[in-house]
Order: structure tokens, then C-alpha cells, then sequence
């Protein structure tokens, strides 16, 4: 069967996307200087993210770490993966990315970010930027020679409305949605028995790579999830946000007698989150258990144990985000530990 005879999801991304030659950097906005962004310019870029940030997502603040792990990232790279526009004060008001994911298992991913600040709405900058991100995106996706589907993935809260409806302008499909869910600490904790055949143990760099490992094997049949590489989820470790002892695993023997994580909570507490809230929370980051110890209760165990973990803190809740549709059944889970929705967010996608 030559090429013409091949359907599309058969043809290599680059035989099924056409990508400019150039992407031209926006020029919206007359007072506004244009370029790619560089480590220089992180400060300026945390200001302007937190401006956006207030109005977009206010219950959630992005950090300086994040930031500077993300400028660190082996996939980024600033000088054609990014835009920033200055105002003659200097002032950073827009910024864009579009980067493309070194993990490639079952999709090739370019993840799209940016911000305007609202100060500058309403000038047509958003769809400056996004017609930007999607020019350079095209250009990672015509560059894969994978037989895998293609993705721009952005994301937004639902009620950050104008976001939204910027994106289905120029094409993206709402593919998934998230919710975000929430729990009282002062109500009671069931007690949930461990099964016999693991151990507790408290998270730290020893636990680092089989827990990764245990991640891996948790989500690969989970949606748009790729497989995390180690340099990203170290990153992860790093981040000033992240609580090694209120993070958990549940660990056992193998075959070889050799330890294994089958299960995992992993935590973050951001003290700078809690005014917006009116609340002082734990996060829970990430929960998983690896597909043959599925149906063993372990994810309440630990989910419990996390959650008296963050009481004994004197934190007064515990939050958490989950696919609407999780194949795990992860909601009626949380449900089923007393956590209740309190928002939502959309995967916002383009596919080829």
C-alpha cells in the first residue's frame, strides 16, 4: 500500500501536518516590544503571571521555582519556543510558549502557555498569542515522524470564560474536564485497615525512582497521560511547594524479595494559597496504585492516612484534582472519603 492509499491516523504527523516555514513574532499592541523570552526575564514574567493569575485562577498562585524549573526543562527552549512583549515601562504584559513533550508514548503532545495582563485585554493580544503557539506548534508536530495522534493542549478554569471561548475561536475542542474537590479535616477520618501484605513509608529521595516507576504503571491508561522521564519528575521533587512527610507510600515485597511502591500519595502545601482560600489545605498532588494492586484498598488507606497526616499539621483541608472520568473510578472514591467539588477545569485541545 503506497502513502495515498494510507488513512491519515496511518500517515507519520509529518505527512499529516503543514507547518509555516517561519512564525513570525506577534506585533500587536504599538507600544509593545516583542521577542523570545530568557532567563533574564523570570522576575518580569512572575509578575505578569501573577497579575493574570488574580483574575484567571485566584485560588491558584504560580511560584518562582515553577518557573525557573520550567526554564531548566531539556524540552524548552526559549529562543523559538517562546514570546514575551514588554510596555515602555518595562512592565512584562504577554507571554506565550509552546512546547513540545519529550514523552511520546501514545501521543505528541505541544503544551501551550501564556498570559495577558489585564491591564492589555481586549486589544486582540490573546489571539496574537495564539495564533503564535499554534504556528509554532505545527511546526513541532510537522517535525514527528511518530504514527501517533498530534495535540496543542491548553487548559483553562471554566470560569476563566474569555480564555475558554479564546480558545474554541481558533479551533480547540473542550476534551476534558477536571474537577477540583475539597475536604473538611474537622469531620471524621474512617479508618481504613492496610493490607497485610504492604508497608507505610513517608516519601524522600530514596523513594524517588520507584515511585516514579509505580506513576508510570499507574496512569498509562489514563487519558493524555505519558509516561513522566526522570529529569521532570526530580524537577517535581524540587519545587519549594513539595512535603516528602506528608507524602505516602505503600511499598512491598516482590517476587525477589525486593521493595516495591505499589501505591503513592504525594503532597504539596503553598502557605501563599491559603488567604484566597480563607483556609489553611494541603494539596494532594498525585495519587495512584499500580494496575495488579487495583481493588486492594490501598488509595483510601493511604488517602486516610494522608489526610490525619494533614490534621495532625493543623491543616483544616485537604484538596485534590481528578479527571471528571477517570478509569480508576477515582471520584466516587474521593467521594466516598467526604470530598465534595468545588470548581472545574477543561483540557482544551486541537488534534491532528
Amino acid at each position: 500500500m503506497d502513502s495515498g492509499q494510507l488513512s491519515a491516523s496511518q500517515l507519520p504527523l509529518s505527512a499529516r501536518v503543514s507547518a509555516p516555514d517561519t512564525v513570525e513574532t506577534p506585533a500587536v499592541g504599538g507600544d509593545l516590544t516583542w521577542r523570545a523570552t530568557t532567563k533574564d526575564d523570570i522576575s518580569a514574567l512572575f509578575e505578569l503571571v501573577r497579575a493574570a493569575g488574580a483574575v484567571d485562577h485566584p485560588r491558584v498562585l504560580v511560584m518562582m521555582d515553577e518557573l525557573e524549573e520550567d526554564f531548566a526543562s531539556a524540552d524548552f527552549d526559549p529562543v523559538v519556543d517562546s514570546v514575551i512583549a514588554f510596555d515602555p515601562s518595562g512592565r512584562a504584559v504577554a507571554y506565550a510558549t509552546s512546547t513540545l513533550q519529550s514523552s511520546q508514548e501514545t501521543i505528541v503532545e505541544v503544551s501551550l502557555a501564556g498570559a495577558v495582563h489585564p491591564d492589555r485585554r481586549g486589544e486582540g493580544i490573546g489571539t496574537s498569542l495564539i495564533r503564535w503557539q499554534e504556528q509554532r506548534g505545527m511546526q513541532h508536530l510537522a517535525g514527528s515522524d511518530k504514527h501517533l495522534p498530534g495535540w496543542l493542549a491548553g487548559g483553562a478554569e471554566e470560569n476563566a470564560t474569555a480564555t475558554v471561548r479564546l480558545f474554541h475561536r481558533n479551533g480547540f475542542e473542550s476534551l476534558r474536564w477536571w474537577y477540583e474537590l475539597e475536604r473538611n479535616l474537622t469531620q471524621p477520618i474512617p479508618d481504613i485497615s492496610l493490607d497485610p501484605d504492604v508497608r507505610i513509608e513517608m516519601y524522600s529521595p530514596q523513594w524517588s525512582e520507584p515511585t516514579r516507576l509505580a506513576h508510570n504503571d499507574a496512569f498509562r491508561d489514563h487519558w493524555g497521560s505519558q509516561p513522566v522521564l526522570r529529569p521532570d519528575w526530580e524537577a517535581g521533587d524540587r519545587l519549594s511547594t513539595t512535603r516528602p512527610d506528608l507524602s505516602f507510600l505503600a511499598v512491598a515485597r516482590d517476587d525477589a524479595g525486593q521493595d516495591r511502591v505499589v501505591a503513592y500519595v504525594l503532597s504539596e502545601v503553598n502557605e501563599e494559597e491559603w488567604p484566597a482560600h480563607g483556609y489553611s489545605f494541603g494539596y494532594i498532588n498525585s495519587v495512584g496504585v499500580v494496575r495488579e494492586w487495583r481493588g486492594r484498598n490501598l488509595a483510601r488507606a493511604l488517602l486516610t492516612h494522608t489526610m490525619r497526616a494533614f490534621a495532625d499539621k493543623g491543616l483544616e483541608r485537604a484538596i485534590l484534582d481528578v479527571d471528571a472520568e477517570s478509569p480508576s473510578g477515582a471520584v466516587a472514591l474521593y467521594e466516598g472519603l467526604g470530598f465534595s467539588t468545588v470548581n472545574r477545569s477543561i483540557s482544551l485541545v486541537k488534534q491532528f
